[in-house]
């Protein structure tokens, strides 16, 4: 399923949905500041209606464009990209993420002096310089209430849950292993792919990234975040207006991972159900008030 060509470091794919020019501000800063490594750039467009793939065809020739006819999901138009890709090294990049000098050449530096490391990911920061928490701990049955968009984080964003699973505590200065990273910008070696199989597409979009760094762990793999190295991550529009929609997809998901690997038995599953859709309710009224759907 999976091939590559010792001649190619690197495998950019990038899942491409009505974020144009985001997406070229991204592409800008791949081919400004990537110089001492060979790569090739592949996008998968699911279906854009803002005359994305206009765009690459015009500005940008030389990159590789799979265009599918409807949204396909996440999971799915990566492991289109996974599977025609030819590198050593496999770079899953969001569209709304902005490169800084040299960042990806220091992660596959890392990741080949490091033959435990499987995956690793970047510190990521909004374009304000606001350090997102893009590295945590794995999902519990507290995460619920305890995660980044929580009531409880919003109001004491200093107590312990919301601490320990966002990781609040870890050095934000040098290299820390760590559960999982974001998918908005992780890097596999394509061994991790070749071992434990591609993105589960029933993760349609969020969580994909949590369940693939916990499949890698339990096959014996590190996760590293490297802070030296930065990203800046725009949020994205395409999320933004269908934010509804998004929030439900997230908590759908969310629920996915616990029933796929933690197995709950029948009174822990109602908690997790439960304590996910008064999550999503909480979330949803939130969005609401502020006037964004």
């Amino acid at each position: 399923m999976f091939r590559y060509e010792q001649d190619i470091d690197l495998s950019i794919i990038i899942v491409n949905y009505n974020v144009r020019d985001l997406l070229r501000k991204c592409l800008k800063s791949i081919f400004s500041f990537q110089k001492d490594l060979s790569f090739e750039v592949m996008v998968i467009d699911n279906d854009s209606e803002d005359q994305s793939t206009r765009m690459l065809e015009e500005e940008f020739a030389g990159i590789a464009l799979l265009e599918n006819r409807r949204n396909l999901g996440f999971s799915t138009a990566c492991n289109q990209g996974i599977e025609r890709s030819r590198g050593r090294f496999v770079l899953l990049l969001n569209p709304d993420a902005e490169f800084t000098p040299g960042g990806v050449t220091e992660m596959v530096k890392f990741m080949d002096s490091h033959s435990e490391v499987g995956i690793c990911g970047p510190k990521m920061t909004d374009s304000r310089g606001r350090v997102h928490f893009s590295c945590r701990s794995f999902p519990s049955y507290l995460t619920a209430i305890s995660s980044g968009q929580s009531v409880l984080n919003r109001l004491f964003p200093q107590n312990p849950l919301s601490r320990k699973y966002l990781q609040k505590d870890l050095s934000r200065t040098e290299k820390i292993e760590t559960d999982w990273v974001s998918g908005s910008c992780l890097l596999a070696k394509r061994e991790v792919f070749e071992k434990i199989g591609p993105l589960d597409t029933r993760f349609f979009m969020y969580v994909e990234d949590v369940d693939l760094c916990y499949r890698a762990k339990k096959a014996g793999y590190s996760v590293y975040c490297l802070p030296n190295v930065t990203v800046i991550h725009h949020i994205a529009e395409s999320s933004r207006k269908r934010r509804m929609l998004m929030l439900v997809e997230h908590h759908r998901s969310m629920y996915r991972f616990h029933g796929k690997h933690y197995r709950p038995h029948v009174f822990l599953k109602g908690i997790v159900f439960c304590g996910i859709g008064i999550r999503l309710w909480l979330a949803a009224g939130a969005s609401l008030l502020r006037g964004v759907w």
